[in-house]
């Protein structure tokens, strides 16, 4: 690994971690190393656009689509076309602020919030405003959306000082103190128990007749025949919340998928239900980030792995069209083509109006002609009707009209 690509994975951490500052100074360490560095430039970008600068995130991803003709990059562009009208809504909404028009500015940062363009902004003022409506807890919501991103945000850590001087966030219960104490009680009660029990047994052993005797060996043989019993799988329940507290997605990820399905008891189905919200949110992020360092640097392998996790948990993200067009162009890239069509087939039902639209279209022409010219011309026949001017609609897509 080159260390242009060591400084980025570095990057990708902090990012990861909420340290958007530190990101931002080691993508500019890993570009300037090697300026072909697809990711560390597209990173940046991200960054930028997180912190509201719309202006350079284009130019550098502009940048990345000139000089390294960067597919990705090219789309975030296409991405923010309307966030400049977004940006004109946050500043109308920090005047009604200022007139403490609440609920008005809180309806225009609404629809500002439908893109992650000025994210970190748009979540400072939303937390204030439900401040002052009273709405303690969607602010806390807020104040943590912020940290997410900058962990040390002067704004985010100022509504914070405010909830606690509010007395809204207080100092509870230590839990994890109270559960080990509960745990202790319970397995001494337990042993105190059991102790009881086997004495009773064993007197009534000595005393009792053959007949007695006799039905203790058929509960054995009960038991015996009944293996299945001990072999019951059981709910991690401590460690799901060792994951959930280091933020270990992969672990996470793994469980969720193995649990989601099963029958669980309100407090564990409550740990998996916080464990997927993690996973929806900051895990599919992690995901996809990976998947698309993966597929950069030609590893198809890891890439379909991680983009087929990002799209298992990211379903109500903002990112699923892109996961699941890269999770189908990654798929595609390993040469397996009759699962790449099953993405593709789902990016052009679900976002036939995205980004990757006309590409979408394009493979799935290519893909079908080997196995059905009917499906595969219908697919050309699209493109060339809904992108007239795409560099999609080609010799190939002719070629496949005219055969």
């Amino acid at each position: 690994m080159n260390k242009s690509q060591k400084i980025y994975n570095k990057a990708l951490d902090k990012y990861n971690k909420g340290c958007i500052k530190r990101s931002l100074e080691l993508c500019d360490k890993s570009i300037s190393i090697n300026i072909k560095n697809k990711a560390a430039i597209n990173l940046k970008g991200l960054l930028l656009y997180l912190k509201g600068d719309l202006l350079n995130a284009r130019k550098i991803w502009n940048m990345n689509y000139k000089v390294n003709n960067d597919e990705v990059a090219q789309k975030y562009i296409e991405g923010s076309k309307d966030d400049d009208t977004r940006f004109d809504l946050y500043k109308r909404a920090l005047m009604l602020i200022k007139e403490l028009r609440i609920n008005e500015a809180l309806m225009l940062l609404e629809k500002c919030a439908e893109s992650d363009f000025n994210y970190i902004e748009v979540n400072n003022c939303s937390a204030l405003c439900h401040i002052k409506r009273g709405s303690y807890n969607k602010a806390l919501e807020k104040i943590n959306n912020v940290f997410k991103v900058d962990v040390d945000n002067p704004q985010a850590k100022k509504s914070m000082k405010l909830l606690k001087d509010m007395d809204v966030i207080k100092k509870g219960l230590n839990i994890k103190k109270v559960v080990c104490i509960f745990v202790v009680v319970l397995f001494a009660a337990s042993l105190w128990w059991v102790c009881i029990y086997s004495g009773r047994l064993n007197f009534r052993n000595n005393s009792e007749s053959k007949d007695n005797v006799v039905k203790v060996e058929k509960v054995k043989n009960s038991l015996k025949n009944n293996q299945n019993v001990g072999n019951v799988d059981v709910f991690p329940k401590k460690n799901m919340e060792n994951y959930i507290q280091n933020k270990d997605y992969n672990s996470m990820y793994l469980q969720f998928v193995k649990w989601k399905d099963k029958k669980l008891n309100p407090n564990d189905k409550k740990i998996l239900l916080t464990a997927y919200k993690i996973l929806s949110e900051d895990g599919c992020l992690y995901f996809y980030n990976l998947g698309s360092k993966y597929l950069d640097s030609g590893d198809h392998n890891n890439a379909v792995s991680y983009f087929k996790k990002a799209y298992v948990v990211g379903t109500k993200s903002y990112l699923y069209p892109h996961i699941t067009y890269f999770l189908a162009r990654s798929i595609d890239l390993s040469g397996d083509s009759s699962s790449a069509l099953k993405y593709y087939s789902q990016y052009d039902k679900s976002f036939s109006e995205g980004s990757y639209e006309d590409t979408v279209l394009y493979r799935l022409a290519v893909l079908y002609k080997g196995m059905n010219m009917n499906i595969s011309k219908n697919y050309a026949q699209k493109l060339v009707n809904k992108y007239p001017t795409s560099i999609y609609n080609n010799s190939v897509i002719d070629d496949i009209l005219n055969g």
